[in-house]
């Protein structure tokens, strides 16, 4: 089978990560698989066989028809039986140029977050259910994924649920015992940093130990740097940037924070279970969906930041309980997220349409 996958940028965001661990899965069981990036960017993924880049520079070049019959050139070269398109401007793209492509190769678009926080006139509603007419299957990361997506469009095409997987990251062993409070993600508006700096804010003056620890880039951190500075946390918050290895960095107690506004199901919780990593997250999209299979996880009732900080001072003078509990789910997370039965979930999935 010849699979390729469209990704929105080389970026170290949850989709790309995914698709990319996919796709080397893929390759590791003698399958064909190429990927194909709609934007340039400077991380490094973890797909090592072919990645291609259509070089576009806005969403705006996403209707450039040089672009779409330059990406129907290199299907035609591959052959692909399976296209499938992961997150951002992809579903747009692969439906814009569906009407150039080869019957044969089945159109999938993986949905990993959720759809409907993002779109809000008529006319946006309308575009995408045109786009995922061109679909010939849908897989979403969770059951609140799914659900908004049917909510909204009322598809057609064969729609599955497979969750999230994520590679178990390394994580040193490190004598350093000083807590850390760890956030690992793009900074844009659905991952609520501004909320997140001001939960450590009030932490800090109730005496919280320890350090935040801020990994990723985005178009907001400006503004994320601005408001640290106003609440004099220059010392206590540390701006990593994207890391290929985030957790490597971290110490023996490490807590991840994620008090975001929506999330489809995110991979960097799934590697916080793998790793037996405490978090504190908002019960928001299919996070609730994680709180029902992992113990471990403690969720907060979306904008209660009072109770977010209560639950971090809690956490850090009970940590042997806390830490325990994590422990005691790790092995399940390895098999609950693991990129082996996500491969096997895909495959199922394509064999179907």
């Amino acid at each position: 089978m010849k699979v390729l996958l469209i990704i929105h940028r080389h970026q170290a965001r949850g989709q790309e990560l995914v698709a990319s661990q996919l796709g080397e899965e893929f390759l590791s069981r003698g399958m064909e698989v190429r990927v194909v990036s709609l934007y340039p960017g400077d991380f490094s993924l973890p797909f090592f066989g072919t990645i291609s880049c259509l070089n576009l520079h806005s969403s705006i070049s996403v209707w450039n028809l040089q672009k779409w019959f330059e990406f129907s050139r290199w299907v035609a070269d591959f052959d692909p039986d399976i296209i499938q398109a992961n997150g951002g401007d992809t579903l747009k793209f692969l439906a814009l140029t569906s009407f150039l492509l080869p019957k044969k190769a089945k159109r999938i678009f993986n949905n990993g977050g959720v759809m409907g926080y993002y779109l809000k006139s008529t006319f946006q509603k309308r575009l995408n259910a045109f786009f995922l007419s061109r679909m010939n299957g849908l897989v979403s990361v969770s059951d609140y994924s799914r659900s908004d997506l049917d909510k909204l469009f009322n598809p057609t095409a064969p729609h599955q649920v497979i969750p999230v997987s994520v590679i178990p990251p390394d994580q040193q062993e490190t004598d350093n015992v000083e807590f850390t409070w760890i956030h690992i993600g793009g900074f844009t508006p659905e991952k609520n940093h501004k909320g997140l700096i001001a939960i450590f804010s009030e932490a800090v003056k109730q005496g919280i130990e320890g350090n935040l620890i801020l990994v990723g880039k985005g178009p907001l951190k400006p503004e994320i740097e601005r408001q640290v500075d106003r609440l004099n946390l220059e010392k206590r918050v540390r701006f990593a940037g994207a890391l290929i290895d985030p957790w490597s960095m971290i110490s023996n107690r490490s807590v991840l924070l994620l008090p975001s506004v929506i999330e489809g199901m995110p991979a960097v919780l799934g590697e916080a279970l793998c790793l037996g990593v405490p978090s504190i997250c908002y019960t928001v999209g299919g996070v609730e969906q994680l709180l029902k299979e992992f113990p471990s996880l403690i969720g907060i009732a979306p904008g209660q930041s009072r109770s977010f900080v209560t639950t971090m001072l809690h956490l850090q003078k009970n940590w042997d309980f806390h830490l325990g509990k994590s422990m005691q789910d790790k092995k399940r997370a390895q098999q609950f997220f693991s990129i082996s039965r996500a491969a096997d979930d895909f495959l199922n999935f394509y064999k179907k349409l």
